[in-house]
């Protein structure tokens, strides 16, 4: 029998929210990690449940036991932002270009608690810079409108964020891919399937159906999560293809609307499915998130700090150029329509003093 959860809410609010449908919700939104540790979790707990190992053949796996079956997540619309989420859409705001490379790293670091998964000492190690230089860029990040109260980065040792998605060059063309590292292929346990068809046992076999319907679910849920983060994947190669040749200052506008337009998804599945999810790129490891901008003249506003950043640091030092100069500058060199106004917004998110005061601290 065909599952079907595509209920309009607008005819019905109290949709009820079964385990099942709770527990693909969690799944979709999981990092690669914490996907791992459920489905260890869950392996221990379901005899029905084993991971397939490479090249195995098993007549019996998710491919012939589930097709019929389908999850659709548009109808449940909660959604919370992660740490690393916030974090990275303002990096630009606090970090000087020369510090922008060490600061992505940083961030990448952190796992969805706030907790950073290398020491500085390691960090500085790895960019050949003293520890100071480290610790300086850590605070300056820290000043963003996040809650650092329970980051301890010199204690703290958890697991390493790991990319979802590789989005590879190749040729003239780019080439995703998919990690399957914490996103095993799993399939039904022979033995116990076996079992359940010839048990004559009535508790034995309600124990086994109730086992074999909650692997079907974790099986499928899975195949979900993997086909909805690379269409979503496709979708931002495709709308940021500047960003994949050039780099950061070359994001565009993209909001998730557009995205779930494209994918023929709902918004609130992008935003489900983009959490604590990661992306490795030519230009280094990115939150899905950082994606997503709003912006002027389709320059996302991460870009428009990024360039702005630089065209102070590359200014005559002796006559700072005022922001109403600044405007004129995006406007002639980078085709961004931007006003005075504007401008001292993205200085002063920058942590950049008005041209007065930079001129007094030469």
């Amino acid at each position: 029998m065909e599952l079907d959860f595509n209920i309009n809410l607008e005819q019905k609010q109290d949709l009820i929210l079964t385990p099942e449908l709770k527990m693909a919700i969690e799944i979709l939104q999981y990092s690669s990690l914490e996907l791992s540790e459920f489905i260890d979790k869950e392996i221990q707990e379901n005899p029905l449940l084993e991971k397939m190992e490479k090249f195995q053949d098993n007549k019996y796996s998710y491919n012939n036991s589930i097709t019929k079956d389908k999850i659709e997540y548009e109808k449940f619309i909660s959604y919370k932002p992660s740490f690393c989420e916030s974090l990275e859409n303002q990096l630009f705001e606090v970090l000087n270009d020369n510090e922008i490379r060490v600061g992505k790293f940083i961030v990448g670091s952190f796992n969805d608690q706030g907790e950073l998964t290398l020491a500085l000492e390691v960090i500085a190690d790895l960019f050949e810079i003293e520890l100071a230089q480290v610790e300086t860029i850590l605070e300056k990040i820290k000043k963003l409108n996040i809650d650092f109260s329970d980051l301890n980065p010199l204690e703290n040792k958890v697991d390493y964020v790991e990319p979802d998605i590789i989005v590879k060059k190749e040729l003239d063309d780019y080439k995703i891919i998919y990690k399957e590292k914490f996103s095993p292929t799993l399939k039904i346990n022979n033995y116990y399937y076996n079992l359940l068809k010839q048990s004559d046992d009535p508790e034995c076999i309600e124990y086994l159906k109730n086992k074999h319907r909650s692997a079907i679910w974790l099986i499928k849920s899975i195949i979900k999560r993997r086909e909805t983060i690379k269409k979503i994947a496709e979708a931002i190669l495709k709308k940021q293809k500047r960003f994949f040749e050039k780099g950061l200052e070359y994001l565009e506008v993209l909001t998730m609307e557009d995205v779930a337009k494209e994918i023929e998804m709902n918004e609130s599945t992008v935003s489900r499915a983009t959490t604590g999810k990661y992306m490795q790129t030519p230009h280094g490891v990115f939150n899905l998130k950082l994606f997503f901008n709003s912006g002027i003249d389709n320059v996302s506003s991460v870009s428009i700090k990024a360039i702005l950043s630089k065209e102070i640091a590359k200014e005559d030092k002796a006559k700072p150029l005022t922001d109403s100069k600044l405007a004129e500058v995006l406007q002639a060199k980078h085709e961004i329509s931007i006003n005075r106004r504007t401008v001292a917004k993205y200085r002063k998110s920058l942590g950049i003093g008005s041209s007065r005061a930079r001129k007094k601290s030469n």
